[in-house]
């Protein structure tokens, strides 16, 4: 569900991933009960696999990726340890949460609150189809990317930090979001950015024309459910002019009015974004 076109990273550059993964310093995974301890091992380990996809693919470009808010780690672009980040951040000096991690001893209360973020998520983004989170089982050592969406939820099998074949499992499926290449794939509405909604005014219309939301009539935001939203448009006039249609930067592909740029490492100016993740 998460590979860009339904294509799954293939064997050999998940195997290329774990080598690279396996030549940088593992994390020491404690050995108490605590949740908390187990926070920096986390984001050492989930910066790894994602330093270690990134390195993959810059060296092989063309292979074919109610309750409190706040998460125990969280995952974004160019992130820096102790940053402010927000989940819908009003200008550009706090960077957006886009997959948030929550650490517990057991997958109940993981999931329960992943819930809540999740909601945070839609609610950022009303559009979006389904939102991403990760839940760590820190008794076991387990991770679990989560999967909201209308129909409810869906979860990866519990994949061990410490086993081989587990690690190669993780790094498959950061290796398919890093490769996500429109805004469909992050499951955001390529005709619509909250604010704008492209609409064609005849069967073979190309280009489109723009109406703008005047007012929010009603929002069902739920994880679950039909999330059903009732807008008021203004009456689109004059000819369409964009040939992208309006999206906002809502999600690991960067995607803006000027159209769609590859990747979650997308160079803005002469600098890389990349997804990162701290407690």
């Amino acid at each position: 569900m998460l590979s860009a076109a339904n294509k799954c990273p293939p064997v050999a550059l998940v195997d290329s991933v774990h080598r690279a993964l396996m030549k940088k310093a593992s994390p020491v995974w404690p050995t108490v009960d605590a949740e908390q301890p187990w926070y920096f091992p986390l984001a050492v380990f989930l910066n790894n696999c994602v330093d270690a996809c990134h390195q993959v693919l810059d060296e092989h470009p063309g292979v074919e990726g109610a309750s409190p808010v706040k998460p125990d780690l969280v995952g974004g672009l160019d992130l820096e340890p102790n940053e402010r980040v927000a989940w819908s951040p009003r200008g550009s000096s706090i960077k957006r949460v886009l997959i948030p991690v929550e650490v517990k001893a057991n997958w109940a209360p993981i999931i329960i609150q992943a819930v809540t973020y999740a909601r945070c998520l839609f609610s950022a983004s009303p559009s979006r189809q389904f939102s991403v989170a990760l839940g760590f089982r820190h008794t076991e050592a387990e991770l679990r990317f989560l999967v909201f969406h209308r129909g409810s939820l869906t979860g990866s099998k519990a994949c061990s930090v410490k086993d081989s074949q587990d690690q190669k499992d993780i790094l498959r499926i950061f290796l398919s979001i890093l490769q996500w290449k429109s805004a469909n794939d992050a499951g955001v509405l390529e005709f619509f950015n909250n604010s704008e909604m492209c609409l064609p005014r005849h069967e073979d219309d190309e280009t489109g024309t723009v109406a703008n939301v005047v007012e929010v009539l009603r929002d069902g935001l739920c994880v679950r459910g039909r999330a059903s939203r009732v807008l008021l448009m203004s009456h689109p006039t004059g000819e369409g002019t964009k040939s992208e249609p309006p999206i906002a930067t809502l999600n690991p592909t960067i995607r803006t009015r000027e159209g769609p740029k590859t990747r979650s490492h997308t160079k803005q100016g002469d600098k890389e974004s990349r997804m990162s993740f701290h407690p």
